[in-house]
């Protein structure tokens, strides 16, 4: 009888449990985002208001991207770490994903970055509003006095698997004036949906997600 009430509890109490650690990664995810914030604040003081985001090689879920091992460069938000703004590397990656490849000092995706041909990607993705193509910088960097309120930042939504490795049900982004928060993913999950690939023709579907995120 007793093993049978302690069963029923458990069977109580667990799912209650996972919620609990489900909330507090989801929290512990919001709150790297808005310290990353500042990073990119001092970045635009020093560097004429511009902000180091967007997307390379004409995929716009590219935007991930630290360092390229293909071209040896620091690229994207990969430029905050050469200004020295990610002395605490681990806040520009999410505590509860599960993927190596997007994870902070793995056999994957190794830190530091710099390594001639290893490729090292952010644990967050990058708003792809620029294609930086091949290069160490874009023609023309986003300036954050042209960017009211828009996404700056979010959990990778290039692929539905690269949602599913994390939070699953949705996503955190971190807008330029600093503010972050969780955008279900009934909001862009038909888009998302389309996106099986990385390819080119993502494209469309990735602008509707971080139209998204902006609208919020």
């Amino acid at each position: 009888m007793v093993i049978a009430v302690i069963g029923i509890l458990a069977a109580l109490l667990l799912p209650a449990l996972a919620n609990g650690r489900t909330r507090v990664r989801r929290a512990a995810c919001l709150n790297n985002l808005r310290q990353t914030h500042l990073s990119f604040l001092t970045y635009a003081h020093d560097y004429d208001n511009a902000v180091p985001i967007g997307y390379r090689g004409g995929r716009k879920q590219w935007n991930t991207m630290i360092y390229s091992g293909t071209v040896n460069k620091f690229v994207t938000f990969g430029r905050l770490y050469v200004a020295k703004l990610m002395e605490e590397p681990r806040i520009f990656y999410c505590p509860a994903e599960t993927a190596t490849s997007q994870n902070f000092n793995t056999r994957d995706n190794p830190w530091p970055p710099g390594i001639t041909g290893t490729n090292v990607q952010g644990g967050y993705a990058s708003s792809p509003i620029i294609d930086w193509g091949a290069n160490e910088f874009p023609a023309t960097m986003p300036r954050l006095d042209d960017l009211p309120r828009q996404a700056l930042l979010a959990d990778g939504t290039g692929t539905p698997d690269r949602v599913d490795s994390r939070h699953r049900d949705g996503a955190n982004v971190l807008y330029t004036d600093g503010g972050a928060m969780w955008v279900p993913r009934s909001f862009f999950d038909q888009p998302l949906s389309q996106c099986a690939t990385v390819s080119p023709a993502c494209n469309p579907q990735q602008d509707a997600i971080w139209s998204v995120f902006n609208s919020r």
